[in-house]
C-alpha cells in the first residue's frame, strides 16, 4: 500500500469520526433543551378560547314538582298531601285530589331531625280534571315564576309521561334558555312519584345549599 493510499484512509477515518461527533453533540445539545424546559416559540395567533376545568355544582335543596301530560303541566299539590298527613299522622297511606301515597317515616332517636319516604302515585285522569290546557302563555307564565323562585333557591322537577312529551319540548327548550336549573324524569304514568330525607342530605350537602 503506498503513503498516498494510507494518508487517504486516515483521512475518511478522521472525517467519519468527526462527522459522529457532530451528530452526537447536536443529540446532546437537543436532549439538554427539552431537560431544562425551554419554552416552544410563542404561536403567532394564540387561542382565544378558554377551556375551564368543570366545577361541582349541586342542585338547588327545595323543589317543586309537575307532572307533565298530554296538552298538561300540573303542579303536584304537596300540601294537600301535607295536610292529610296532619290529619292522621298515624296512618301510612292516604288520598289527595291528585292521587293516593303511601308514607314510611323513619324516627331517628340519635338526630334532631327524623327522615321519611314518601311513593306517590298519581291519577292521570285527576290531574286532567281539574286544569284547563296548556298554551303558550302558560310555559312563559311558568319560567318566569320559576326564575322568581330559583332566588329562594327553589328548583322544578318535571315528571314526564310518555304521551307529554311533545308538550315538554318547548317547555325544556326555554328553561334552558333562561339558564334555569331544573330536573326531568321520563315515567310512565302508574309509576309514583319517590320522595324522601335523609341526615346525609344535610351532613354532606349543608355547605352547598
Amino acid at each position: 500500500m503506498s503513503r498516498d493510499s494510507t494518508s487517504s484512509a486516515f483521512l475518511d477515518i478522521a472525517t467519519n469520526l468527526l462527522a459522529v461527533m457532530l451528530i452526537l453533540t447536536l443529540f446532546a445539545l437537543v436532549a439538554q433543551r427539552h431537560d431544562t424546559g425551554a419554552e416552544p416559540a410563542p404561536a403567532s395567533h394564540p387561542p382565544t378560547e378558554r377551556f375551564l376545568a368543570p366545577r361541582r355544582e349541586w342542585f338547588p335543596p327545595f323543589s317543586r314538582f309537575f307532572f307533565v301530560t298530554a296538552g298538561r303541566v300540573v303542579p303536584w299539590d304537596q300540601e294537600a298531601v301535607v295536610a292529610a298527613l296532619a290529619a292522621a299522622p298515624t296512618a301510612r297511606a292516604g288520598r289527595t285530589w291528585q292521587g293516593r301515597y303511601e308514607w314510611q317515616p323513619e324516627p331517628l332517636p340519635l338526630r334532631d331531625l327524623d327522615g321519611y319516604r314518601l311513593r306517590f302515585f298519581p291519577e292521570v285522569a285527576a290531574l286532567v280534571a281539574r286544569v284547563p290546557p296548556w298554551t303558550s302563555a302558560d310555559t312563559e307564565r311558568l319560567v318566569a315564576e320559576l326564575s322568581h323562585a330559583a332566588s329562594a333557591r327553589v328548583a322544578a322537577v318535571f315528571i314526564v309521561h310518555p304521551d307529554g312529551m311533545a308538550q315538554f319540548a318547548p317547555l325544556h327548550e326555554q328553561l334552558r334558555a333562561r339558564a334555569l336549573r331544573f330536573r326531568w324524569f321520563p315515567q310512565a304514568p302508574d309509576a309514583p312519584l319517590e320522595i324522601g330525607r335523609e341526615v346525609a342530605q344535610f351532613t354532606h350537602h349543608v355547605n352547598y345549599w
